[in-house]
């Protein structure tokens, strides 16, 4: 049966109608944000806010902070793009993934980790590399109460490799003598938690021993977000106007008179080419545990127009740890970095390494049938027919499950 038009032309018209609305008011916000902004020109008074809000009763703050003194910047300053270090490293990692399927012959799960090492400056070829790794055995496969893993678990385990993939290549170049970049495609604060992960606990601190070998290395980290839909600075400008007694957490559920709005959507009308914006913590209770394994650990970001004209801005966020946002020559070789590694590829304002690393780890459909059939054939040669793999599988399951 076909579309009736005549009958969606009125709500096609109502639609136009609300869509207008909405952009009237989301420029009205603008306006408003953009004058509040502005205004934020005074760190000891956005000191003194953020200190209310982290030693009060008020708890439910989510929104940007300064960095600490001495290394903190003004809310509403602008970074003119640096010049490029002369030679320089840039890594970057990715990875893809084969989910656990319940319904197939067999119950496994494949992770793809690669990797991409651009040299800067010289002439040496780039080194790539793939890590597949199978997951097979009910250890893997199966959580304590003997389910198969989520696809959440296997995202989270996923992520994981990527960063210890960095942390490999950071250790192994250390001795290069030059700005060693360490990119990973995603932000930094990673939340393992949630039942819907099976082992989240010892993954999170596999994690932080990853960025505990990064640091060591001296490797300049980046979490790379380019499509940032982040409300931190958002919600930094409506808690800075405020009237004291007007912050409390009831307040702080919405952001006001601006709420609606991203930060990208501010910073792409402030942030010329090349340019980027203040460096800011996230005010939250897991990047205060970051800070509590170390100072050198709590998450900072900036925001970027990587695009390469004027009439069209890219806004990326980029993450990065502690030992990094206080060193102001690796925030300005990050900078210009990024930069040169969003210009290699023209158009798409994308870094050319975390480009290379994504290709690089993507396992395609047909991949993943070549790897089914190697399978069956591997059973079969094991005596042990698909089918009957299958019945055992869920017999296991149903066991399982009396037992608990």
């Amino acid at each position: 049966m076909s579309l009736e038009f005549n009958q969606v032309v009125e709500q096609v018209q109502t639609m136009g109608r609300y869509l207008a609305h909405r952009a009237n008011d989301a420029g009205t916000k603008l306006e408003q944000a953009l004058e509040w902004f502005y205004a934020a020109t005074d760190l000891d008074a956005v000191h003194d806010r953020i200190k209310l809000v982290r030693e009060s009763s008020v708890s439910g703050y989510r929104g940007a902070a300064p960095l600490p003194r001495p290394y903190d910047e003004i809310i509403c300053g602008v970074g003119d793009r640096p010049a490029a270090p002369e030679l320089a490293i840039v890594t970057a990692s990715d990875g893809s993934q084969i989910y656990p399927d319940p319904h197939s012959f067999a119950q496994y799960y494949l992770i793809n980790i690669s990797s991409f090492v651009y040299y800067y400056g010289e002439t040496r070829v780039p080194l790539q590399a793939t890590l597949p790794k199978l997951y097979y055995s009910e250890n893997d496969t199966l959580d304590r109460d003997g389910r198969l893993v989520t696809n959440q678990t296997v995202n989270a385990r996923r992520s994981l490799m990527e960063v210890q993939r960095l942390a490999e290549l950071a250790w192994e170049l250390r001795s290069e003598g030059v700005p060693l970049v360490a990119m990973h495609d995603g932000g930094l604060l990673k939340f393992f938690g949630g039942t819907e992960v099976a082992g989240a606990h010892e993954i999170e601190r596999d994690y932080m021993k990853a960025l505990e070998k990064l640091h060591d290395a001296g490797a300049l980290l980046i979490g790379y977000l380019d499509v940032p839909r982040s409300k931190y600075l958002v919600s930094l400008l409506h808690l800075l106007n405020l009237a004291p007694e007007q912050v409390n957490d009831a307040n702080l559920k919405t952001n006001g008179e601006i709420e609606g709005l991203t930060d990208d959507q501010i910073y792409s009308l402030v942030l010329q080419s090349g340019e980027r914006s203040a460096l800011m913590v996230q005010n939250s209770p897991q990047n205060r545990e970051y800070k509590d394994r170390g100072a050198q650990y709590e998450i900072a970001s900036f925001y970027l127009n990587v695009s390469h004209t004027a009439t069209r801005s890219s806004i990326a966020r980029i993450d990065v740890p502690m030992w990094v946002a206080q060193n102001k020559g690796a925030v300005a070789a990050i900078h210009a970095l990024i930069m040169e590694q969003c210009a290699i590829q023209g158009r798409r304002h994308y870094p050319y390494a975390l480009t290379r690393a994504d290709e690089l780890a993507y396992v395609s459909s047909v991949e993943k049938s070549q790897l089914d059939e190697l399978i069956r054939v591997a059973m079969r040669r094991a005596d042990l027919e698909p089918e009957a793999a299958r019945q055992h599988h869920w017999l296991r399951l149903r066991d399982a499950r009396k037992s608990h």
